[in-house]
């Protein structure tokens, strides 16, 4: 799948989501209950990133998962956890995860690369994966 970063904006627009891209003061993008992401895309330095921000920004479109600045941790933690789910989900299904496995790329770093994605995104989605949903991924196909 390896979606490009066009394809991602693609999504977000088959989702029904109006993207602007906009200096932001603390966050490199904001996602919005109505349809609406904002995005500074100055502050993503590489594709990898670009495509990080892009790929969660979506998971909260894909799971429903939005909540008020003034929510409580726990609230936002929850929204956070659903959202990076359904963007894992999406765009680092097993199947594809288990090809550049059997390619030879088995650590983060090198995922991280294959992919197009950070590092620790790679790290979380291997930890969803694993410990979240009970994949094996030394268990041959």
């Amino acid at each position: 799948m390896n979606t490009s970063v066009g394809a991602m904006y693609n999504d977000l627009q088959g989702l029904g989501v109006d993207v602007a891209e906009l200096k932001l003061k603390a966050n490199t993008a904001i996602a919005f209950m109505d349809n609406f992401l904002v995005i500074d895309r100055s502050r993503c330095k590489t594709t990898a990133k670009e495509r990080t921000v892009l790929a969660h920004e979506a998971g909260h479109y894909l799971s429903g998962a939005f909540y008020l600045a003034y929510s409580p941790y726990e609230i936002k933690e929850q929204a956070e956890n659903r959202a990076f789910a359904a963007s894992v989900e999406k765009y680092l299904p097993v199947s594809e995860l288990r090809q550049a496995m059997a390619r030879g790329f088995t650590e983060p770093w090198q995922l991280a690369e294959y992919f197009s994605f950070d590092e620790d995104y790679i790290k979380k989605a291997l930890h969803y994966w694993t410990e979240c949903r009970g994949v094996d991924f030394n268990q041959t196909i």
